[in-house]
């Protein structure tokens, strides 16, 4: 048993960032390991990717299963020999071992040279604050590796994926798995959601009217939609087909420059003016369509900017920095998006934020930490 009571709240954290940093390195070794023991075990006969027998061996040494452990052997040998940075950010603790098999999945359909582009790129802008955050941005980066194979890639997933299964779930509940188009499941996701916020009742939660308003729908019950907008960031020159670089689609992130143009037949435009860097400056005031301050704010922020909250901005609420009863202005400067839960956290806690710049938010916990974030970057170029 560890004696924990002598430490104080910055040596807990202290302590649990060097084990996630030892558990890292420690993950590394063992993906060395697996993979040289994939080099001394090559296949015996065709159709194998290892010796029969060899992931039996993993299996008896770590305790699992031979198909977890052979898929560790060949996950160990992409990494290892295909992505050494992504190891050596491993080995280093800059990122965990979650990180790493993320990018050693998703860059499995490209080249040798275009894997190690992906993985340069997003390890430049570190670990990101959770990991469905890096999914994400390896995710959009594999994407703008090769725009012309990412888009043969989406026509074949939505002609063989996009569809529903029912699977069974205990205590008499099933669940819908709807698989869509992108901006299809943003779109309907923002309308349940809209929809469902509007039925103010204290004995239902969110979640609960969500699914009430599904079933309203599929019976074709009578209800009074919201005006739902699907944002989508696209330059111009890709718009009118001069280049065909990525768009991005709000709440989903990068989409391909066909599939952009698909989404534009028949639909509203902003003008929206980024920095170099790709950082939202300003929202045009005529139509196109004319924005709000809260829109530019949802364009900017992307997400909630509590570090490790996904929520898109488009679902939260837009709240002062410095609180207006302390004289705080309405103005780009002082506003951000933070979904209720973290926009109730300054007044619950001892968490406080500060924008020293529009844009650049910090967070200071209670045990005196502080963060600085920005919003991710869109990557237009």
């Amino acid at each position: 048993m560890f004696e924990t009571r002598p430490l104080d709240r910055e040596q807990v954290l202290s302590r649990l960032a060097r084990n996630a940093r030892v558990r890292a390195s420690l993950d590394a070794e063992d993906a060395c390991l697996l993979a040289r023991f994939a080099e001394l075990s090559p296949p015996n006969r065709d159709g194998v990717l290892v010796a029969d027998g060899a992931a039996e061996e993993v299996a008896i040494e770590t305790h699992v299963s031979p198909r977890v452990a052979l898929a560790k052997l060949l996950q160990a040998q992409e990494l290892v020999n295909r992505l050494p940075a992504t190891l050596a950010a491993l080995e280093a603790g800059d990122i965990d071992a979650e990180r790493a098999a993320t990018m050693t999945k998703q860059t499995t359909v490209l080249p040798d040279d275009q894997a190690r582009w992906v993985e340069q790129r997003v390890l430049a802008r570190g670990p990101r604050a959770d990991h469905s955050r890096f999914r994400r941005a390896v995710r959009d980066t594999v994407t703008r590796a090769d725009i012309t194979a990412a888009d043969l890639r989406r026509k074949h997933a939505r002609e063989q994926e996009r569809g529903i299964k029912m699977v069974d779930l205990p205590d008499g509940l099933a669940q819908l798995r709807i698989t869509l188009d992108a901006a299809e499941a943003v779109t309907a996701f923002n309308q349940i959601d809209a929809l469902a916020k509007q039925r103010k009742t204290t004995d239902r939660s969110l979640k609960q009217r969500m699914a009430d308003v599904f079933m309203d729908m599929v019976t074709g019950k009578e209800l009074k939609r919201s005006a739902i907008a699907t944002n989508v960031m696209v330059p111009m020159t890709t718009l009118i087909g001069l280049t065909e670089q990525p768009a991005e689609l709000s709440g989903y992130g990068a989409i391909t420059a066909d599939h952009a143009r698909e989404l534009a037949h028949d639909t509203t435009w902003r003008r929206i003016l980024t920095d170099p860097a790709g950082h939202v400056l300003d929202v045009s005031r005529r139509r196109f369509a004319p924005p709000s301050l809260k829109r530019h704010i949802q364009l900017r922020d992307r997400t909630c900017r509590q570090p490790g909250c996904e929520e898109p901005a488009e679902r939260t609420e837009i709240d002062h920095t410095t609180r207006h009863a302390d004289h705080g202005p309405t103005s780009v400067g002082n506003l951000a998006a933070l979904c209720k839960k973290h926009n109730l956290l300054k007044e619950r806690s001892g968490w406080t934020i500060e924008q020293p710049e529009p844009g650049t938010l910090t967070f200071t916990t209670p045990s005196g930490k502080t963060y600085t974030t920005n919003p991710e970057p869109y990557e237009l170029e």
